[in-house]
């Protein structure tokens, strides 16, 4: 009786002939002596044990017209707007937009260029996609704090240290807190030496990668990760906040929101986070559109990856604020 490697070996065979060789089930039948119907339940059995993965990779379908708007509308530098008939589910967005965003960065990126990092799950769907090149000379900087004291696969120091892994760049970290108790803390640690450096290095990118915060409690991150409570929601909101980049909180007329949250984080200026050349956000969701449209208003971003859905909200959005519209 053929032991468990034995019929590993058998089924990797099977699913060889069939997968990779294009092979009919009754010409491998034929090979090994059994019946088709065998071969069937051997590709099955090799499925389940994870013998045969099967990934499907979606073309990408741009929609030329609404990038060609947001750039014309709202001055953006890059856009790429995916197209979806109907709005995928949140975790399926990020990791499609994740996916575009990768293949714009790659075309932005340059050798000696350095790239600040932010935290989020859509810049870390972005990393994910991103695929291993070398690309010479490349730094990647700690643009905010850490995310409280455990690891988080979406913490801008993990995503730091990632991104450096894939592009055989020279990783930079901030090794201070993104969000800490009080004022007088805050203001201790941004005089520290190294924080200070930090913020230096951060400053020279050329090219800043963010995620835009919304705050509305079903989308916030912050809320969702327990990072700061509903009260301190509810506060942010009173002060007309609609969204954040680094834990920068802005009106959607873009203008900074005066939210006393500001005065305990970690993390890039506003005034030093314009100064990067080109600012790459990742958001979807027609419900973080008010937070996409503030951020753009603001200058906190000016190259963006987004879906249809939003972007048609973002520019409707746009029609109503903005006095240069679209005839």
């Amino acid at each position: 009786m053929a032991n468990n490697t034995d019929r590993d070996e058998i089924l990797a065979f099977v699913a060889e002939k069939y997968f990779l060789e294009d092979h009919k089930q009754t010409e491998i039948a034929e090979m090994i002596g059994l019946t088709r119907s065998a071969v069937s339940r051997m590709l099955t059995e090799a499925r389940e044990k994870g013998i045969v993965e099967i990934i499907i990779h979606h073309p990408f379908k741009y929609n030329t017209a609404l990038q060609e708007q947001l750039k014309g509308q709202l001055g953006l530098k890059y856009v790429s707007v995916v197209d979806f008939s109907k709005q995928p589910n949140y975790t399926t967005l990020k990791k499609q937009l994740g996916k575009a965003a990768a293949r714009l960065l790659t075309t932005l990126i340059k050798p000696g260029y350095q790239i600040g990092i932010a935290w989020g799950t859509t810049v870390q769907a972005t990393i994910e996609a991103f695929e291993v090149t070398h690309i010479p000379n490349t730094k990647v900087v700690q643009l905010v704090g850490v995310l409280g004291s455990t690891r988080h696969s979406y913490s801008a120091q993990t995503l730091v240290e990632r991104l450096a892994d894939l592009i055989d760049g020279e990783g930079m970290y901030l090794y201070a807190p993104f969000i800490v108790e009080n004022e007088k803390t805050a203001a201790s640690l941004l005089e520290d030496t190294s924080v200070v450096q930090a913020f230096s290095r951060g400053k020279q990118s050329n090219i800043a990668l963010v995620g835009i915060g919304t705050t509305k409690p079903d989308y916030c991150s912050l809320l969702e990760g327990k990072h700061i409570s509903r009260q301190e929601l509810a506060a942010i909101q009173s002060a007309e906040a609609v969204g954040d980049v680094c834990g920068l909180y802005f009106k959607i007329d873009g203008s900074l929101a005066p939210v006393d949250f500001h005065k305990r984080r970690i993390g890039i200026s506003y005034k030093d986070l314009k100064t990067i050349n080109t600012r790459l956000a990742i958001a979807g969701n027609p419900e973080k559109a008010e937070a996409v449209f503030g951020a753009i208003c603001g200058g906190f971003i000016n190259a963006l990856v987004t879906d249809n859905l939003t972007a048609n909200r973002v520019l409707e959005l746009a029609r109503i604020h903005c006095q240069k519209t679209v005839k």
